[in-house]
């Protein structure tokens, strides 16, 4: 195989959207166990601009310059020696484990066993944008929550990234879902499938008179406390925060009825399959709000625009480098 240098979006310092760099890098080496991926899409997530803030900075540790983006889609380009359920050409898409990331990247190598095919009706922008948001949202509501036929769901933020999945995964499973966004999004949260929808400028949910078997408070900004009174006797709040007090809450709830979780998505190669079922079967339809091309100037405009905090869906970036290298398959 024929390596050359890559394009790819580094920082090399923590700082505002405009730290991001364009630059040129070694195409990485394929480790034993690992494929490497030529990147065609990559979802953008809310983690991204917090790490390049430097607001994990005492979490998460790493030598600059980096490389990030964790959501990527894209076709394989090389396989390792112990690889056999991947072949090269096999369009595929993946959750990259932190803090290595690199979807930021025009290739990217990484373990085979958290990269799956990309489902068959979507585009490589379509998937790239699952990972993050697709598995934060199934891992809350199938394995933390345990959603179920006929259960009562509320999702906070169904608008958002991970509240759009929410919204539909718990409808595929037949639970009965109430979403709670702003007044402009309440026809498109409809849209996805929620039974009923609350502004939230307008109506606190946690003041209602309604019970629900499963709250997923996919912004974390409502606590267990707040959430507690609405929850049915054997109900579950789930959260995206893993702050110090969600954590007392998760420990001091384990042995009582009402219970407190934090979902913390993980890479799983699996989950991933039981997305690409879904989306497959016409259950689960990614919501993207811009696609943006790759370059300098409109990386810093997705993460200006992700800091915002009101994306409508997700963002991606096309990786459409003017200038991108063919490597060799094989």
């Amino acid at each position: 195989m024929g390596y050359t240098d890559m394009n790819a979006f580094i920082i090399t310092q923590y700082g505002s959207p405009e730290v991001i760099q364009a630059t040129k890098l070694s195409t990485p080496l394929i480790g034993a166990k690992e494929v490497l991926i030529k990147v065609v899409a990559s979802g953008l997530n809310p983690m991204d601009y917090k790490v390049r803030r430097g607001d994990l900075k005492n979490v998460i540790q790493f030598q600059f310059p980096k490389i990030l983006g964790v959501d990527i889609a894209g076709i394989i380009s090389g396989v390792g020696s112990e690889v056999t359920e991947l072949q090269p050409n096999d369009e595929v898409y993946a959750l990259l484990p932190s803090p290595q990331w690199g979807g930021y990247g025009e290739y990217v190598t990484v373990k085979a066993k958290y990269v799956a095919k990309k489902p068959k009706n979507l585009s490589f922008e379509e998937a790239a944008v699952f990972p993050t948001a697709g598995l934060t949202a199934w891992q809350a509501l199938r394995q933390k929550s345990k959603v179920y036929r006929g259960s009562q769901v509320l999702i906070n933020g169904a608008s958002g990234g991970v509240g759009t999945f929410a919204v539909q995964i718990a409808k595929a499973a037949g639970a009965r879902v109430t979403g709670v966004c702003s007044a402009k999004n309440i026809d498109f949260v409809r849209g996805l499938g929620a039974d009923e929808v609350i502004d939230y400028h307008t109506q606190d949910f946690t003041q209602l008179p309604y019970f629900y078997d499963i709250v997923f408070d996919a912004v974390g900004n409502r606590s267990f406390s707040e959430c507690k009174s609405i929850l049915t006797k054997k109900g579950v709040y789930v959260t995206t925060t893993p702050s110090f007090k969600n954590m007392l809450h998760t420990g001091s709830t384990a042995l009582v009825s009402k219970k407190s979780k934090i979902v913390m998505v993980k890479p799983s190669k699996e989950d991933l399959y039981q997305l690409t079922q879904f989306a497959e079967a016409g259950m689960l339809k990614p919501v993207i709000e811009k696609v943006y091309n790759a370059s300098e100037k409109e990386l810093v405009e997705a993460h200006q625009r992700m800091e915002t905090g009101h994306t409508v869906g997700k963002l991606v970036m096309a990786m459409n480098f003017p200038d991108a290298d063919q490597v060799e398959a094989g």
